[in-house]
């Protein structure tokens, strides 16, 4: 009799929180699109201190064109949004790879510059905008200090 109702407390919890939890399932860019245009707002910054955690609008760089990317403030940028794995050769003989990933939460873009002229300017990391909230939103770099959280202003 013990076991059963430790057995029966055990599947209680594990449903509850199956239910309880937010399922983030994969997207895409113009699933993205849609969900960034319910976003698109003034946004007050409420912790973070990197240089780029500025208050400041999130908004398209052409509206008509969301394919041009958007920005957070002035120091938030996702340009060229794309489906997959994009390969460009830069002026200074760089290889530059980005990577979008969409989610119904987030969006998150791999940069890797490669086969530079100048090893220093060799790079490979991640930057990801998570709306945590109707009225939250998470940026953050990889492998650095960086993130801040923003909070929608009415």
């Amino acid at each position: 009799m013990g076991y059963r109702k430790i057995l029966l407390c055990f599947v209680f919890v594990f449903f509850s929180t199956t239910i309880s939890a937010k399922t983030e399932l994969p997207s895409n860019k113009s699933q993205f699109i849609s969900l960034l245009n319910t976003k698109v707002g003034t946004y007050k910054l409420v912790s973070g201190s990197a240089s780029v955690c500025t208050d400041g609008q999130l908004s398209w760089f052409d509206k008509s064109a969301p394919s041009l990317g958007f920005k957070l403030g002035e120091g938030i940028v996702f340009t060229a949004l794309h489906h997959g794995t994009q390969t460009n050769k830069t002026a200074n003989f760089c290889l530059v790879t980005t990577k979008y990933k969409y989610t119904t939460q987030r969006v998150t873009l791999s940069l890797r510059h490669t086969r530079c002229e100048n090893q220093a300017d060799n790079l490979d990391t991640s930057q990801m905008l998570h709306f945590i909230s109707p009225t939250r939103i998470q940026y953050s770099v990889e492998n650095t200090n960086v993130r801040c959280e923003f909070e929608r202003q009415p």
